[in-house]
């Protein structure tokens, strides 16, 4: 059992590797390792409806573990009331893009005959590119900290989900080093 969790994981970890976050709100002076226990509140899904490939409430559940699973090795504590100090959200979606260029005549490679010097190469590629933020906010709602990342593949896929969040919050403040 330990070697498929151990396989799984390291799969997360290879699809999540193209991931790129960035923290794009840090409050100065504010000491994020004070703060004992937070709540996970259910998020905004930026997905058209019609390429929806899981509904929003289990997305929730899935956000909702990965970012407990995240902060609880962090040493924060989850709870599920409103007596919690940080409540973080998160905003997820995935959108189809298409990247096409024209290489223009010969397309970087010699013509063969004399018909292929007239012709143009061209490609084109469709994926899909997924976005995350997570925000950390206090009880009253002040924004303290935010992660905001791209990933080229689709968000709905729970071992996407727990190496991209795992990701997102590599920086967030660690209290279990606060306290050695």
């Amino acid at each position: 059992m330990r070697k498929y969790s151990l396989i799984f994981l390291l799969y997360g970890a290879v699809l999540s590797a193209q991931a790129q976050f960035k923290v794009v709100v840090e409050v100065p002076n504010v000491d994020l390792t004070t703060y004992e226990t937070f709540t996970v509140v259910k998020g905004e899904v930026i997905t058209p409806e019609d390429e929806q490939k899981v509904n929003e409430e289990e997305l929730f559940q899935k956000m909702k573990n990965a970012i407990a699973t995240e902060l609880e090795a962090k040493g924060y504590k989850y709870v599920n009331d409103s007596t919690a100090q940080l409540i973080v959200s998160y905003v997820t979606g995935s959108f189809k893009q298409t990247n096409s260029e024209n290489l223009g005549p010969l397309g970087s490679s010699p013509a063969a005959t004399p018909a292929d010097v007239d012709q143009s190469r061209s490609w084109s590629r469709d994926f899909r590119e997924g976005i995350l933020e997570i925000e950390v906010s206090s009880r009253t709602r002040r924004e303290l900290w935010k992660v905001s990342g791209t990933l080229t593949t689709d968000t709905s896929d729970p071992k996407i989900i727990d190496g991209s969040v795992y990701k997102a919050l590599r920086k967030f403040p660690n209290r279990n080093r606060k306290r050695r």
